[in-house]
């Protein structure tokens, strides 16, 4: 997928504020686990907290991360909960076996631009952020980057049109397809959403995270090799999202982060005023958007 932002640049203005620091921006106080806790613990803070990254905190220091999508990797699915030995197994699991242990962290006195690129470059969900002393004080997610979107709306929406954002090569898969193909183009492509067209209309969207809350607990899936089979083979009509929530190709971009934010997702098909699907505009798009404007 390609999109024509940078040719936009040159002309367009560019913010120029002090309240840019990641400080300002943060999610703070931090919500965090110590490495003993279980995976279905953690599961549940991530739910009732409406997160989907935990920072792992033993003893005062920060020794690793934990994504909801590491979480959905090692989850059983719904087909794997009918065998309750191997669920609660997999349940009593300790949050240390999965986490990710070299963090990527950030300064509280870094720009917003510094964060963006981190996560950019790393496809991470968020960052956590240490004061002078390493000391943890916040994290910085892309819905605080959707959030300084938003409250610069003016600037963002003069700076570039969605039309020049998003990417206009947008690979579709149909209803029929099942979800190992669609992983097959996630991985070959890198993308994270697949828009499902079917006789050319729009009918729903399937993303990474919903195929891995499709997926075996790979705790469970060597022993379960013809439950991942039947899994695999499944039409992604059956776990797609109908209806998606989506854009015109006019709508401001600021308008595109609210979106994001206020339904916690992380791409919106774009549409013409003929409701004919033209583009896909993602968090990376704002990512680099930020990250090419903001300082």
């Amino acid at each position: 997928m390609k999109n024509t932002f940078s040719q936009n640049l040159a002309t367009n203005p560019v913010i120029k504020q002090t309240n840019t620091s990641v400080r300002n921006w943060m999610s703070s106080p931090v919500i965090s686990i110590d490495s003993y806790t279980l995976l279905t613990d953690a599961r549940r803070v991530m739910n009732t907290n409406n997160i989907r990254f935990l920072p792992i905190v033993d003893e005062g220091k920060l020794v690793g991360v934990v994504t909801r999508r590491d979480l959905l990797r090692h989850d059983p699915s719904a087909m794997m909960r009918s065998n309750w030995e191997q669920y609660v197994g997999i349940g009593g699991q300790t949050i240390n076996r999965i986490m990710t242990k070299k963090v990527a962290t950030i300064k509280a006195d870094a720009s917003l631009a510094q964060a963006a690129r981190v996560m950019l470059e790393n496809k991470f969900a968020g960052l956590p952020v240490l004061d002078t002393n390493r000391e943890l004080v916040g994290v910085i997610t892309s819905s605080d980057l959707f959030r300084f979107i938003i409250e610069n709306a003016n600037e963002f929406n003069a700076a570039i049109a969605t039309a020049n954002l998003m990417s206009k090569n947008v690979e579709t898969i149909p209803s029929f397809a099942n979800l190992l193909e669609a992983h097959r183009i996630m991985g070959v492509k890198r993308i994270r959403a697949l828009p499902i067209v079917d006789d050319g209309k729009l009918i729903g969207i399937v993303t990474r995270t919903d195929l891995l809350s499709a997926d075996p607990s790979s705790f469970a899936s060597k022993h379960q090799q013809e439950v991942s089979r039947r899994i695999e083979s499944t039409p992604v009509r059956y776990i797609m999202t109908s209806k998606p929530i989506t854009i015109f190709s006019d709508t401001p971009i600021s308008e595109a982060a609210k979106l994001m934010l206020d339904y916690k997702i992380h791409s919106l098909p774009v549409m013409d005023h003929e409701n004919k699907l033209v583009g896909v505009i993602t968090e990376t798009d704002l990512f680099r958007m930020i990250l090419q404007i903001s300082l």
